[in-house]
């Protein structure tokens, strides 16, 4: 895992690009990341089917600090970081949610935590859940989430914006469904399918 001085090293020769970027962002053992703009909320009323690529539908909200979002009870939205980050092939990046949130009950990574090596560019998707009893409102550019890196021993093969199914979204992205079963079998399901 990287640390607050490895961290400096690589914005200081570009292997590492974060925008905005503040030096304040800087924690001993990471980045505080900061929410963007954007939310999208999932609406009730379709059957989700990965076979189908059947997602839900979404609106969208934007936020402002006289209009936040207020996130309800047992509500789960998408989010995303109000900082672009450029991931280098030899960097990994994990997303958690914070101490002080998590104690109102905000959760900020439901499960895809990862931010694979060769991300360029682009904000950090986050799925906000609230398991808390009480509305929490949510502000663009407060401080929502914690960032640690980590250095591969060896780079993967492959840049994650060579082939990634999300390389292209720039903000909140909504689900995509593709290569979700095991590729081996879903061609022999599909084949079975035509008979």
């Amino acid at each position: 895992m990287l640390s607050d001085q490895d961290i400096r090293n690589y914005l200081a020769d570009g292997t590492l690009i974060i925008e905005p970027f503040y030096e304040s962002c800087i924690r001993l053992s990471g980045l505080s990341m900061h929410l963007g703009e954007q939310i999208l909320k999932q609406l009730p009323g379709k059957v989700v089917d990965i076979l189908n690529k059947t997602i839900p539908d979404y609106e969208e909200h934007r936020i402002t600090m006289e209009a936040p979002y207020s996130l309800q009870p047992g509500e789960f939205v998408l989010a995303h970081t109000l900082e672009s980050i450029t991931v280098p092939q030899k960097l990994g990046l994990l997303v958690e949610g914070r101490s002080t949130f998590a104690r109102v009950g905000l959760t900020v990574v439901q499960t895809a935590m990862i931010v694979d090596p060769g991300h360029s560019a682009r904000s950090i998707t986050l799925e906000l859940a609230n398991n808390g009893p009480n509305t929490i409102l949510l502000y663009p550019r407060m401080k929502i989430a914690r960032a640690a890196l980590f250095e591969f021993k060896t780079p993967p093969h492959e840049a994650y914006d060579q082939n990634g199914k999300y390389r292209n979204q720039k903000s909140v992205g909504r689900p995509v469904f593709d290569r979700e079963f095991l590729e081996e079998w879903f061609v022999e399901w599909e084949k079975a399918q035509k008979k």
